[in-house]
Formats: structure tokens, C-alpha cells, sequence
């Protein structure tokens, strides 16, 4: 760990998640969101000359997992009763990273498995095309904190029922409902606003909706490769404290210019 940085109520930890997070408090956590490498075999970068990490695994999947099994380890402690861990990563180790998360939480302790679905470029020549991450969610304790969120559900016509009140927008009329576990949220393009350049940096409106489902105000959000830190501004934004950790003093010079 090579120092500390807190800006209105969000700290920052440069070093390696596995030593730091012994360091940490136990049962801190309201929400422990995990982004880790996702086993793609590559230099992750923006663009040319930009900001990077290394996700190649000289060990193939083998080496890989006992990383994600080491991560899972010492996070675990840090989930709060009420807390809940959400590990998000995709088709090359969802699978694997359930397995792990049983034998750490208990596989009674399994929540969700939130997908989010989003459009991008590119198709696969002999498979579908590949266009959605997944969100493990695993409780720390029987008694997590959850809010049902809800969302709009639009209709081809506006139906007759009295008992379901029914509203408009521009793209027609819609019910609210109670969120599902597929979500349908754009990927962050360079050209947004919001984007840092960061490579692999996911989109505000993803982690303020993990946010708010499962942390009230004043809860910590702690992210232990947090990158870009969108979970950390997400979190700031809804008035919660936040701690992130990274490796790499480019993640966490980014986080800074985002504060």
C-alpha cells in the first residue's frame, strides 16, 4: 500500500487488493462490488498510448482462478451482515466464480444473478454475439439490506385496468414495475462525457442502480480494483462513503481527476 487519499468521504488505497484488504475493517462493507480482470488474455487498453492493465494469465485459467479464489477470500470478511459482495465478470469465468462464491458465502447465501445486457459493436463468425456481463450477488448475512427499485415497462396500447395506473413519455405508454435481474443498460462510448478513458470502465447508471439496491445513505461502498471508479462516484453521488483500491497509479490518478 503506498498511500491514502480521501476526497468527501471517498478514500483511496494504491496497492494490491489481496494485501490491503486484510488491512481493512472487518464487516465494513454495506456493498463490496468486485471488477476484476475477466481472463481476457490481454493487454486491457482505450487506446493507443492511453491507460492499460495487463490481464494475460501466464498460467491459463488455472492461474486465473487461483487469483479470483484469493480475491474472494479476503473479501469475504469485509462483507457486513447486512452487505452483500457483487462480483461482476463475464462469459470466461462467471461459471467458475459461482462455485467460488458458494464455497466462501455458502451457496444459501446467493441473491442474485444480475445480467446486463447491452449493445456494442462486433459479432462472433460462429457464435452469437457475446453482449452481456454478469453481477454475482452473495449476502453476508440472512438480513441484507435490499429496496425494490422499479422501472418502466412499456405497452403496445394503453390498457383499461383501474387498478394499474399507467403513464406517458415520448416513446409511449408505460407501467411501473419492480426491476428484474436483466438489465438493459447502454455500454459507455468514448464520446460520452462521462467516459475517462479508462479501459473497461463501466457506465454511471450501472453501479448507481447496484448502489441504491442494495445500501442505504451513510453506508460505505467499498470497491477493491476499482479502476476508473465509477462505483465510487456512484456511490459519492447517492450519499454514501466510499473506499477504493487499485494497483495500478493510473486508476487511481483517474479516480482523483473524477473527484
Amino acid at each position: 500500500m503506498s498511500g491514502r487519499k480521501a476526497s468527501n468521504e471517498v478514500t483511496l488505497l494504491h496497492g494490491d487488493a489481496l494485501k490491503v484488504a486484510p488491512t481493512l475493517a472487518p464487516q465494513c462493507a454495506q456493498l463490496l462490488y468486485l471488477d476484476p480482470p475477466f481472463f481476457s488474455g490481454k493487454v486491457r487498453k482505450n487506446r493507443p498510448g492511453g491507460a492499460q492493465f495487463d490481464d494475460r494469465w501466464p498460467g491459463g485459467m488455472a492461474d486465473y482462478l487461483a487469483f479470483l479464489r484469493q480475491l474472494i477470500e479476503v473479501s469475504r470478511p469485509l462483507v457486513a451482515a447486512t452487505g452483500v459482495l457483487a462480483l461482476h465478470l463475464d462469459w470466461r469465468a462467471a461459471h467458475h466464480a459461482r462455485l467460488e462464491l458458494d464455497r466462501a458465502f455458502g451457496s444459501g447465501a446467493f441473491v442474485n444473478e444480475i445480467i446486463w445486457s447491452y449493445r456494442t459493436g462486433g459479432a462472433g463468425k460462429r457464435h452469437l454475439a457475446r453482449k452481456h456481463d454478469t453481477i454475482l450477488v452473495y449476502a453476508g448475512g440472512p438480513k441484507w439490506k435490499f429496496h425494490v427499485l422499479r422501472e418502466k415497462s412499456y405497452l403496445a396500447h394503453k390498457y383499461g385496468f383501474s387498478n394499474v395506473k399507467i403513464f406517458q413519455d415520448e416513446r409511449g405508454p408505460y407501467t411501473l414495475t419492480a426491476l428484474r435481474d436483466v438489465w438493459d443498460i447502454p455500454a459507455l462510448r468514448g464520446n460520452q462525457p462521462e467516459a475517462t478513458g479508462w479501459p473497461t470502465q463501466k457506465p454511471m447508471a450501472l453501479l448507481m442502480r447496484l448502489v441504491e439496491c442494495f445500501s442505504d445513505p451513510g453506508d460505505l461502498v467499498v470497491d477493491l480494483c476499482c479502476g476508473s471508479g465509477t462505483s465510487l462516484v456512484a456511490a459519492r453521488e447517492l450519499g454514501r462513503r466510499a473506499l477504493g483500491v487499485d494497483a495500478s497509479a493510473d486508476a487511481i490518478q483517474t479516480v482523483r481527476d473524477r473527484l
